[in-house]
């Protein structure tokens, strides 16, 4: 079995790696660097940036633990080296995978020629296979707004290269990558403005959540402006000026920098996926259950699909293609699907919102706060609680939402539980180690079932 893989981000080595252990012959091509999005101008470049940050907030509260910092210097050059350097280093970790699994990575643009056969644009090489999985990701989206091709407007790529820390930005949106970026640079020093159109920032996770979150980077000195409608962007001696929106009246704000945080959209370019007559909807890539496009023999997985747009989800459509253009039966399941924000508390969420359940059944919910905790007393990060939704009639859990310590890793736990069927008996119930973190799901567990210990 033969298999071209069109993308070497995270829907597409992954999927390579899985392919050739099923026996595949495999082809991965890749236009610019192994590991796509994710390990290079997505998630761990911004997460090395943010890791900083917690390192600059744990100094300024060394006091706490009898330490005392008397002073520190940010060196923007060498935080900027240290997240390339981790990026490369497991971009070169991906290729050895690959090295590994004698898949065969070429270098260059990929052109659909037929539904078995790939072209090299560069070279004019043609490489023919059983089936073909495209998954070439997305790139940063752009709003039709005068002056946003401006000198200085930025988008998510343009800021992990950035050679220099701006006194002061003005970020267009409020969503994940807003946000993270938001937390990382303001916690180095740039003054920062947050302009979101909607009525909450990161509007798709739960609003009692994201209420918390707002505050508390309100409470840092980021200055957020929610339902505001920005108009122009204007460019003049070195100043941009953000002419936006808010309940009926017209306001501006002034920054070195702007960025522009408005989401993604899928990477169709050069594809030549309309010549094929790959059915597309909205500017993406449409699959059935199977990751299978409506042209038998070519699959599709990742932002390229507009779906979810997350790394791991990402992962999961590529290895379920793989497994069904080897010939297994498998359905892609999005039923348990957790999301997590790095900010300063850290989010993370899985299943649905308390607004969502609602629509849907009779709910409880249970809250457990960080400062009930005594792991998170240890560690002096308290703010923040576990929420947990269940349904009345069997207990079945129906959404996990952490703000606080840790969040990120602990979703997990959720996760697993749910995709189970878990019950709020069976969290109550499970004994947790002490003192940890995760002690507190199990107390927002305790809290629908019967009540929990360490609140009154």
């Amino acid at each position: 079995m033969r298999i071209t893989i069109i993308g070497g981000g995270t829907g597409g080595y992954p999927a390579a790696i899985r392919a050739a252990r099923m026996g595949a012959e495999v082809t991965l091509i890749e236009k610019d660097l192994l590991g796509g999005v994710c390990l290079n101008r997505g998630c761990i470049p911004t997460k090395s940036l943010l890791q900083t940050a917690n390192v600059i907030n744990t100094m300024k509260k060394s006091e706490v633990f009898g330490v005392m910092c008397k002073g520190y210097n940010v060196d923007f050059n060498a935080v900027m080296n240290r997240k390339k350097m981790v990026s490369n280093q497991l971009s070169d970790g991906v290729k050895k995978l690959l090295t590994l699994k004698n898949v065969r990575v070429i270098e260059g643009t990929a052109a659909l020629v037929d539904d078995k056969t790939v072209e090299i644009k560069e070279t004019g090489e043609k490489v023919k296979s059983d089936a073909i999985l495209i998954a070439t990701g997305s790139t940063p989206a752009k709003i039709p707004i005068e002056g946003m091709d401006g000198p200085d407007v930025l988008n998510s790529n343009d800021v992990l290269e950035m050679k220099s820390l701006p006194k002061s930005v003005v970020i267009i949106g409020g969503g994940v990558i807003s946000c993270e970026f938001a937390r990382f640079l303001s916690t180095v020093g740039t003054d920062v403005t947050i302009l979101e159109l909607m009525p909450n920032i990161i509007p798709e996770m739960d609003m009692e959540i994201t209420s918390i979150l707002h505050a508390i980077l309100e409470a840092s000195g980021i200055k957020i402006f929610t339902n505001a409608n920005v108009k122009k962007i204007t460019h003049k001696k070195g100043v941009n000026t953000v002419n936006y929106g808010l309940e009926g009246k017209d306001y501006t704000v002034k920054s070195e920098k702007i960025i522009s945080t408005v989401g993604r959209k899928p990477d169709l370019d050069a594809l030549n996926v309309a010549g094929l007559g790959i059915a597309t909807e909205k500017g993406a890539i449409v699959v059935n259950e199977y990751m299978e496009t409506n042209v038998p023999g070519i699959y599709a997985a990742g932002d390229i699909t507009g779906g979810i747009m997350l790394a791991h989800v990402s992962t999961a459509e590529g290895e379920c293609a793989v497994r069904n253009a080897m010939g297994e039966v498998t359905q892609m399941s999005y039923r348990v699907v957790p999301s997590c924000i790095y900010t300063d508390p850290e989010i993370a969420s899985v299943g649905f919102t308390e607004k969502q359940a609602a629509e849907i059944a009779d709910i409880k919910v249970g809250r457990f706060p960080f400062r009930g905790n005594g792991k998170a007393m240890v560690i002096n990060k308290t703010e923040g609680m576990v929420k947990v939704i269940s349904e009345k009639k069997y207990g079945e859990i129906l959404g996990v939402h952490i703000i606080g310590p840790h969040a990120t890793d602990m979703i997990s736990e959720a996760v697993l539980g749910m995709s189970m069927e878990m019950t709020e008996e069976e969290l109550a119930h499970a004994i947790h180690p002490h003192p940890t973190l995760s002690e507190a799901v199990m107390e927002a567990g305790q809290i629908l079932s019967g009540g929990c210990i360490h609140m009154p």
